[in-house]
């Protein structure tokens, strides 16, 4: 140990001889000729060891620089120190210029290690990597808080392949480097080395196991399986037979997905948690993630290794906990030849099966099997501690109880190390998470399938789609299946080429499929949305059901030859939607398309009667402040959007070609979403491509000092808040829902109610956050909203003529209609006029956003929160914004004057998609296969639009390089439809600098709005810290005498309420069920973009709203006022209780039980109560507060204004009600009944005296 002042001459004495212990090198290479190649770096010096990277720097751009250099790194250094005489001479292929050769310099770079000063001792310093020899290396699992379960030791080989550690204390990694012996191996090694890359991050303790004098044992618990990669020899080889670019990492480490002796064994069987193990050398590398490294302690260099690399790890925050009682077991698990019968081979005698064994077998119910293998995926339970005893009494368990016992335990996320204590658990046995299932919902079964493992998730109730609805007597055999990362929070990184085992293992689950307990789920299909998340639907078959049978079931695309055609066809039926199952079969209606110009003016785009669209309206029972005028939905092979027009009547759908993409049997209506409105938010994209058409950078930082001004004061006045949360409205309008709960008084001077509280605290953070990372800026004159045509042909259509002129005549602009409701004043709208700009997400190009005119046209004002655009001119308006169409794009309209830019007519991009290869044959299940791990080996979408915003901000968005982005992001975004992907070149479009507010390395201070935007942000604080010490509102409390028997029901409701949402908040790492309430998420989406999370998260919440809503009506007994409110106001009573004990218990502090000091609960979310239940009523909790004098009539939400939904309404019974139509013409008959849904069944009252009061409730009088 030295001080720093020691320690600093010590290295520099010693720097010659120090760099045999760095882990890498780096050699600068000097007076290099402009020709030098790749291949001719890699000859020179390849000789001298493994180069893992190599960068030409200052490479001259127009061939005129005489001389370049070059930096190349060696891992692990070479041997002997070829770089010491400062040059070296080496053949050039130019003879004739150089005869004697070319003699080059050579330094190293940053020649000393860095050191770091400890945080915890100092003075004290120790290098920032920390490396030491083993002696050996344990692979097994933790079996008990000092125990450890061994399944697989390794020591040093007498070869020269290293059993090593190295602590990186600034990247915070741990990476183990160890040989495994190969039985066939591609690079023809005998012996192959691996390495182990883990996050330190994840570890809380370690254990230093001591006792012996030479050695020191350190037990590092990881709870996720680490990366694994195996050292590839054929690397450079490679590289120089093709000529490599001008700068690369050389990838010799390859990711690993198994260990064996035969790489290719593990390709022939399905994945499944218990992995055969098939020969000597085999490593479970997915389930043992507890290793114990045996450290050499023999002379003073190792003992000072073993000391620094406790320093590291106690920099890191990570205890060191020594024990002196460690166990160390090596049983193998024998729950699985508990579970598994053994299956008959080809080549047995089936008689030999009904021989007496010694090893009895256990039969699970498949949802207990299912549910089991849960909890051992997620480490709830570990296969060495599941015994015989535990498996008998579960199985004897009624099925349901015993699969909610491992619910329980699985929602808990605690780890048991005794299962017993399961079957003994009061609160377990109790468990009801989903006690019930709304028609529209399913329970989903998940499955994450890593490149190490797999993971399953509880089945959790989600909005079912069409074929989850159609085989609903069999869900359990639908597995949804998503490919991620070890840790699930992020896709597998694309366009890698050191994947090739995990692209292999993707074709080994698609071929080979899933094997949970006794059954085999094999692929049946994806969407376009799974493609992009990297999911698919897996299926088991039956006796009578195949996955073949459920692909001709779900439409006729047999005529498809492109395979990524046929596959998004298929993903049709697998969209999320609710089925109208109170409507009969619409009387569907053919138009033509509005066609001219070889373009599609009315691509995705029908119409609806105003009957209908008023039907959807009330069986949804939507959330929203005005009643849409426009629906995505699906119905059998059509797709798109239907929008309401008058010229539509009775129960007629307009559909026209554009929409229909196939044939299938399926006839009803499907809702995807319903149009409503929301204000548009500039990014990062949009605000580049409006500067470079002139909008000043001063435009953008006043909206900004704007905003942050507001956010800070909303904070402490309501009256802003609600300016501003009913201004600047989200995509699910979770602000106007605040904004309601903030006028009604339940936060003022003298109250502070919590839920409420928290949900401002969140919104302000959400929104500083989206401006720091995304420089997302609310717009208040703005728009963003469902696009849809002019039917009437009156607005004026886009010029050819015009484009590129430089002249702003207004005349000449194409033209829209919009009218969008006041998110003030219910059922209030006002019309758009004046000069906008109109885009959609993301825009890359110039000429994605336009300038138009927005006109008041008296024909269209039925249409609310739709942009319509004109069906006349030389080219669709929507076609110019990023190649969008009509068919559920939402498209955003800004008429702020500030952000009106100067350049009118920018060309639009004339992108054209490259022809589809067709196959000359049928596709089949094979092609899909092939083509979905093709398309997550080339999908490069986020490289590009990460290396376009680079880009622009150094050369700007017209510049050559962002011209050719903007294309192949047009290409990357068809990728699913076409097959064919973008050609991306990193030499070509990678960056070499960024700018600092994209915050990578090699940055550079941008000098553009978005540089400005950020430094204004960045010091803004956006944690957000949740509170609970605030006093509930009294109003709510003590407005009614709440009898046991109700405060018993609300907490039953609530606890299944509470076990609903912390499984949500679970599988979309949500830390809070404020995020939740309001999709305004702090963490960043596994996969996929932030938007579509939001939107997706939205709709799980509205169903589990409308779900336990539902249940409380039933407990309260109806829905009228005095019930409800005072069933709201129980649940409200309930959820204060248990914050006041969760109070007590963090205030009183430790308590001594039975000699175990419990630790007091702490003030954060996952050890609170959940609180947001009585939340689920906002207008009830808002009538209550107010004692009833809150008119719902001045309610924003639509909701507040409904006595019920359709299907509570008195039914009526016709049997030749079989279309729309007829159900008008049954209005006039005073027959009564019961309609139950589908042709012939519809949930509406008509009747004598109900007639006009159920019409009335639904709007009609005008339409019927």
């Amino acid at each position: 140990m030295a001080s720093t002042a020691e320690a600093s001459q010590r290295r520099a004495k010693k720097a010659a001889s120090d760099w045999k212990k760095w882990s890498d090198i780096s050699i600068k290479i000097d007076g290099l000729p402009a020709d030098v190649t790749t291949e001719n770096l890699l000859e020179w010096f390849s000789h001298e060891g493994n180069i893992s990277y190599y960068n030409f720097i200052h490479s001259p751009i127009d061939g005129t620089s005489e001389s370049l250099s070059a930096v190349i790194i060696f891992e692990p250094v070479p041997s002997c120190a070829f770089w010491e005489s400062g040059s070296v001479i080496v053949p050039h292929p130019d003879t004739a210029k150089y005869p004697d050769g070319l003699q080059v310099q050579l330094s190293v770079q940053d020649h000393q290690p860095r050191w770091f000063n400890s945080r915890f001792h100092p003075g004290l310093e120790y290098p920032t990597k920390v490396t030491a020899t083993l002696s050996s290396l344990d692979f097994g699992s933790m079996v008990g808080p000092t125990s450890i379960n061994v399944r697989k030791s390794i020591t040093p080989s007498d070869g020269s392949m290293a059993l090593s550690i190295e602590a990186d204390v600034l990247s915070k990694r741990l990476i183990i480097y160890f040989p495994i012996v190969t039985k066939v191996a591609r690079d023809h090694h005998p012996t192959r080395e691996f390495k182990i890359i883990a996050e330190l991050t994840q570890l809380s303790t370690v254990f230093n196991i001591t006792g012996e004098t030479d050695q020191d044992a350190f037990v590092l618990p990881f709870p996720l399986p680490p990366q694994y990669f195996w050292k590839n020899q054929e690397v450079q080889r490679n590289i120089r037979a093709a000529r490599g670019p001008k700068r690369r990492n050389l990838d010799i480490w390859n990711r690993a997905t198994d260990i064996t002796e035969d790489s290719t064994t593990p390709l022939q069987f399905p994945i499944c948690v218990n992995n055969i193990n098939w020969n000597a050398s085999y490593l479970e590398i997915g389930r043992w993630t507890a290793f114990r490294v045996v450290l050499h302690a023999r002379d003073e260099s190792e003992k000072q290794a073993i000391q620094y690399f406790k320093l590291a790890l106690e920099d890191l925050n990570i205890k060191v906990e020594v024990c002196s009682q460690f166990h160390i077991g090596n049983s193998r698990a024998t729950m699985w030849d508990l579970l598994d019968h053994r299956q008959v081979s080809g080549q047995e005698d089936a008689l030999a099966l009904l021989q007496p064994s010694g090893t009895p077998f256990i039969h699970l119910d498949f949802g207990v099997r299912y549910q089991l293998e849960v909890c051992v995926t997620r480490r709830m339970l570990n296969e060495h501690t599941i015994s015989l005893e535990f498996l008998q009494k579960l199985a004897a368990l009624d099925p349901m109880d015993a699969k909610r016992r491992l619910e329980f335990l699985a929602d808990q996320g605690e780890v048991v190390y005794n299962p017993m204590d399961l079957l003994t658990w009061e609160a377990a046995a109790s468990y009801a998470p989903n006690a019930t299932i709304p028609y529209y919902c399913v329970l989903a079964q998940k499955a994450s399938i890593t490149p190490t493992t797999i993971l399953l998730s509880s089945p959790s109730v989600e909005t079912s789609n069409r074929v989850l609805r159609h085989f609903k007597h069999i869900q359990d055999r639908f597995l949804r299946v998503q490919f991620v990362e070890e840790t699930e929070n992020g896709r597998i990184a694309m366009s890698s080429r050191n994947k090739e085992d995990v692209w292999k293992k993707l074709l080994r689950t698609l071929y080979e499929g899933i094997q949970i307990g006794e059954r085999r789920y094999e692929f049946l299909a994806f969407g376009s949305s799974q493609l992009r998340q990297c999911g698919a639907y897996f299926f088991c078959p039956t006796d009578h059901i195949s996955c073949d049978d459920i692909r001709r079931w779900m439409g006729d695309v047999g005529h498809i030859r492109v395979v990524a055609k046929y596959a998004a066809r298929l993903g049709q039926c697998f969209s999320t939607t609710r089925e109208m199952r109170g409507l009969p079969v619409p009387d569907v209606r053919s138009i033509p398309d509005i066609e001219r110009n070889g373009y599609c003016f009315s691509d995705g785009v029908g119409m609806i009667s105003e009957f209908m669209a008023q039907m959807i309206i009330e069986e949804l029972t939507l959330d929203v402040y005005n009643e849409p005028s426009a629906f995505q939905f699906r119905m059998g092979g059509c797709k798109g959007v239907l929008v309401v027009w008058p010229q539509a009547k009775r129960g007629e759908v307009y559909i026209r070609a554009s929409q229909e993409k196939f044939k299938a049997e399926v006839k009803s209506l499907e809702i995807i979403k319903c149009a409503k409105y929301s204000s548009a938010t500039l990014n990062r994209q949009t605000i580049t491509i409006l500067e470079c058409l002139g909008v000043s950078p001063k435009a953008f930082m006043g909206i900004l000092e704007e905003q942050i001004w507001r956010y800070e004061e909303a904070i402490k006045n309501n009256k802003v808040a609600v300016d501003m949360l009913t201004t600047c409205v989200d995509e699910n309008q979770s602000t106007l829902i605040l904004a309601e709960i903030l006028q009604a008084g339940f936060k003022t001077d003298k109250l502070q109610e919590p839920f409420v509280v928290n949900l401002l605290s969140l919104w302000r953070s959400w929104s500083l956050k989206l401006l720091k990372e995304k420089a997302r800026i609310p717009v208040e004159k703005s728009a963003f909203v469902l696009g849809c045509v002019d039917e009437t042909g009156t607005l004026r259509g886009h010029l050819n003529a015009t484009e590129g002129g430089k002249d702003q005549d207004v005349n000449k602009l194409p033209q829209i209609f919009l009218q969008v409701s006041d998110s003030k004043i219910y059922d209030k709208a006002h019309v758009v006029e004046g000069i906008c700009v109109v885009g959609r997400n993301p825009s890359l190009h110039p000429g994605d956003i336009r300038v138009v005119e927005a006109v008041n046209i008296p024909e269209l004002r039925h249409l609310r929160d739709v942009v319509v655009f004109p069906s006349t001119g030389d080219r669709p308006v929507p076609n110019m914004l990023s190649g969008g169409d009509l068919d559920g794009d939402d498209f955003f309209v800004i008429w702020e004057p500030s952000l009106i830019p100067p350049e009118w007519n920018h060309p639009a991009m004339n992108y054209c998609s490259p022809s589809p290869e067709e196959l000359d044959r049928d596709v089949n299940s094979d092609d899909l296969r092939n083509f979905f791990v093709k398309y997550m080996k080339n999908d490069v979408l986020p490289l590009i639009a990460t290396a376009h915003l680079a880009h622009a901000d150094s050369s700007g968005a017209k510049s050559k390089v962002c011209l050719q982005l903007a294309e192949l992001h047009s290409q990357a975004v068809d990728y699913p439809k076409t097959g064919e992907p973008a050609e991306w070149n990193p030499a070509a479009h990678s960056p070499q600098e960024w700018p600092h507010f994209m915050e990578k390395k090699h940055r550079y201070k941008s000098k553009k709005a978005l540089g400005d935007i950020y430094d204004r942000v960045i010091k803004q604080s956006i944690a957000f810290q949740p509170h609970w010490e605030h006093a509930f509102d009294q109003r709510i409390i003590n407005r009614f005498q709440l009898d046991n028997a109700m405060l018993k029901d609300a907490r039953k409701i609530k606890s299944q309420y509470d076990a609903a949402v912390h499984r949500i908040l679970s599988q979309h790492n949500l830390e809070t069920e404020f995020e939740l309430y309001t999709s305004w998420a702090m963490s960043k989406p596994p996969v996929g973009s932030e938007y579509k999370r939001q939107e997706e998260l939205g709709k799980e919440f509205d169903a589990l709203k409308q779900r336990f809503r539902d249940m409380c009506y039933e407990a309260a007994g109806g829905r009228d006022e005095d019930k409800i409110d005072r069933f709201v106001a129980a649940m409200y009573s309930i959820t204060e209780q248990e914050t006041k004990i969760a109070l007590f218990e963090h205030r009183r502090g430790p308590t001594n039980e039975a000699g175990v000091i419990i630790p007091p609960r702490k003030l954060e979310a996952k050890s609170m109560p959940l609180i947001s239940f009585p939340w689920i009523f906002p207008w009830v909790m808002i009538r209550i507060a107010s004692d009833g004098k809150c008119n719902p009539k001045h309610s924003i939400l639509a909701a507040a204004h409904r006595r019920a939904p359709v299907s509570m309404l008195p039914f009526i019974q016709s049997a030749r009600v079989k279309t729309a139509g007829d159900l008008v013409e049954a209005a006039d008959e005073p027959q009564k009944g019961v309609l139950t849904g589908g042709p012939g069944n519809v949930l509406i009252g008509l009747g004598d005296s109900d007639v006009a009061q159920d019409l009335e409730v639904m709007g009609q009088f005008g339409a019927l």
